[in-house]
């Protein structure tokens, strides 16, 4: 079991906290926080408690698209971060994953704050064309897709580039974008362009 309670989380999001691996600096423990837990599972209506997960599920679903995307698109390409394995923490399951990284081994960047330091130049327009061509060659279902859910960095399969690392997988009841590649595609192309919008227009001027 990992200790982590006396740890510092080096990313904190909405639900999740993510640590640094005690054992590998290239990997991440991600933990689903207690407040979230209480939240999101404990106090949520029935229908949403049903999962045999519990509030695990969110692991459950982002492990299940990314074997889904290996065997669809193949390992070296694929364009969200790698999903080690589980394991136990006493603060809770932890999912590990690889980090992205800089080459200098730190966190790599959110594509939202790649774009504030660079501005929206030619490169990053390539680099995001690149990640929505992988998107679709790999049938990501890409449920949570936003300019802070996307870093740009390397990892062993490569890199530079862009990577989801959170809000992959099939979120619906009735599964409709794992049932047909056609939709799925729709909708990630709807998804990709929003992001494109949004984060052209907030990406800052350069003269």
């Amino acid at each position: 079991m990992f200790r982590l309670a006396d740890a510092t989380p080096i990313a904190t999001g909405h639900v999740r906290e993510v640590y640094q691996h005690p054992d590998d600096n290239d990997l991440l423990i991600k933990v689903i926080s207690s407040a979230s837990i209480e939240e999101r599972w404990n106090k949520a209506p029935w229908y949403r408690r049903r999962a045999r997960s519990g509030p695990y599920k969110d692991f459950v679903r982002e492990f299940r698209e990314y074997v889904t995307g290996v065997y669809t698109g193949g390992y070296d390409t694929s364009p969200i971060a790698r999903v080690v394995g589980l394991e136990m923490t006493d603060i809770g399951l932890g999912q590990i994953v690889e980090k992205v990284r800089t080459p200098d081994g730190r966190l790599a960047p959110t594509l939202h704050d790649w774009v504030a330091r660079e501005g929206f130049s030619a490169r990053v327009q390539s680099e995001l064309e690149q990640f929505y061509a992988r998107l679709l060659s790999h049938n990501t279902i890409a449920a949570d897709l936003h300019a802070w859910n996307v870093v740009y960095g390397e990892d062993s399969r490569g890199g530079p580039r862009l990577v989801m690392i959170d809000g992959f997988g099939e979120k619906n009841i009735i599964p409709h974008c794992s049932m047909n590649r056609a939709h799925n595609a729709s909708r990630t192309k709807k998804k990709y362009e929003r992001m494109l919008r949004r984060t052209k227009a907030e990406a800052p001027s350069r003269a």
